[in-house]
């Protein structure tokens, strides 16, 4: 998981900010009674802050791995998938709890503004 292992250079310590900022707005939301993350505004913000970033860098290694083409671990409790940026789009991010169905996973799509 991105999230404990060391990071070793400056495009990871940067991801790892970035989902650090989304897992402690998930913890957050669901604190503040929200049963799927990606309702809460603050995640929504947080997500677009991580779409926007890969829209201009390219992700590390370690996180192409673990977040693009399929689901990683965002600590214990979130999962976060990121979709690659296609033209005019910054990228998709969805975020869901592992305690929720399945099915319950949304994705927040971003245009360029």
């Amino acid at each position: 998981m991105i999230l404990s292992k060391v990071q070793t250079s400056t495009k990871q310590r940067t991801e790892f900010r970035l989902l650090v900022a989304i897992r402690f707005a998930c913890l957050m939301a669901i604190a503040k009674g929200h049963t799927n993350p990606m309702d809460c505004q603050r995640v929504q913000a947080r997500c677009a802050e991580l779409a926007k970033h890969f829209a201009y860098n390219h992700p590390s290694p370690a996180f192409h791995s673990q977040f693009i083409g399929h689901a990683g671990e965002l600590g214990p409790s979130f999962c976060l998938r990121f979709t690659e940026p296609k033209q005019g789009l910054y990228g998709s991010v969805m975020v869901w709890s592992n305690e929720t169905a399945p099915t319950n996973v949304h994705q927040l799509s971003l245009s360029r503004a």
